[in-house]
């Protein structure tokens, strides 16, 4: 099955509200955006998928209303560890999924900008995953499209991620990023929380060794089949997360680690050495000005520095009159009491 190619024009808005402003990320099949709503001025994410070709016309109705429905579920089974969904639309012949703004990068950006991680960070990574998958699952949600365009990692606070509510809304077995579909997904067979499992073996092989599993092979077919049939390379910088990839990484779903023994080895990579996974997360680079974030960051700040000056102004005033009516440390006047005179002598 192949996907729909969209012709987009970043100059009309999207449902004609949110003005496409820059590209965050690319994946196959999926682009996220910058946005600027331009009705309520405020900066937002939007990510435009394609559908599959010759879908029933009902499809962009049952998605969108899937998308607003599971990542809302979600979201309040995760707080702040999902992005808000605020809108969907169904236009150009693509899906548009309109989030809150996430103060921070697509982990696939930052890849591609860092290259890999270290074993530690990508244990951190992917234990704070492992948190929002455990919680999807114990309600019977399956994520079906994890891949780093839909992971956000944050300087401060646990990643985020986008992206629930795709999976099993099409004819297609995977709507974005093929190369971490599980084997299942590839024949196209029903997928439950296993398949997440592998995705996030997937994310961590990509994290210590700078490339996914299986690779893009250029048409989603091939690259489904590659995942299914191909043998897996064996990571060679992964330290002590190598046996939890390979474990996660099973072609056989019932082979693969349970979430509680993966949440186990994680921890134990975190408490032998606690501090060497901590990485900053560069700030996104807006470009424009009159891009909506940078007037919203600028409002925020506005406000946040009147405060600050007012109290720095009443700081400096009452230094003033300290110094007015006691002198400064070293001047001719001090509060310290004089010294005792010596006794008389006798």
């Amino acid at each position: 099955m192949t996907m729909g190619r969209a012709h987009v024009s970043t100059h009309e808005p999207v449902g004609g509200r949110y003005r496409l402003v820059e590209v965050v990320h690319r994946e196959t099949n999926r682009v996220c955006w910058y946005a600027d709503d331009v009705r309520s001025g405020r900066p937002c994410l939007v990510t435009q998928t394609g559908l599959p070709e010759g879908e029933p016309g009902d499809t962009a109705r049952r998605v969108l209303s899937r998308i607003l429905r599971t990542a809302e579920s979600v979201g309040r089974l995760a707080p702040g560890r999902v992005a808000t969904v605020v809108d969907a639309v169904d236009e150009s012949g693509s899906l548009w999924t309109v989030m809150a703004w996430i103060d921070g990068v697509p982990l696939g950006r930052l890849l591609a900008e860092q290259g890999t991680f270290n074993y530690v960070r990508a244990a951190r990574i992917g234990l704070e995953l492992l948190d929002v998958l455990d919680a999807a699952h114990a309600e019977g949600i399956t994520h079906g499209e994890l891949s780093p365009g839909q992971v956000f990692v944050r300087d401060t606070g646990p990643v985020v991620v986008t992206g629930y509510g795709l999976v099993g809304a099409t004819l297609a077995p995977r709507l974005t990023a093929p190369s971490y579909a599980s084997p299942e997904q590839a024949r196209d067979e029903r997928i439950g929380p296993a398949a997440d499992l592998w995705a996030l073996g997937a994310l961590l092989y990509t994290m210590v060794e700078g490339r996914p599993p299986f690779r893009e092979r250029g048409r989603l077919e091939a690259t489904l089949r590659g995942v299914d049939r191909l043998p897996l390379r064996s990571p060679v910088r992964a330290g002590p997360l190598g046996q939890v990839v390979l474990g996660l990484l099973r072609k056989d779903s019932r082979e693969r680690l349970t979430r509680q023994v993966v949440r186990d080895a994680l921890t134990r990579v975190l408490s032998e050495e606690p501090g060497a996974g901590a990485a900053a997360v560069p700030r996104p680079r807006l470009r424009g000005l009159g891009f909506a974030a940078v007037r919203y960051a600028g409002r925020e700040w506005s406000r946040r520095t009147v405060v600050l000056g007012t109290t720095l102004a009443v700081v400096t005033l009452a230094v003033a009159v300290l110094v007015a009516t006691q002198g400064l440390p070293g001047g001719g006047t001090s509060t310290a009491a004089p010294p005792a005179a010596p006794p008389a002598a006798t």
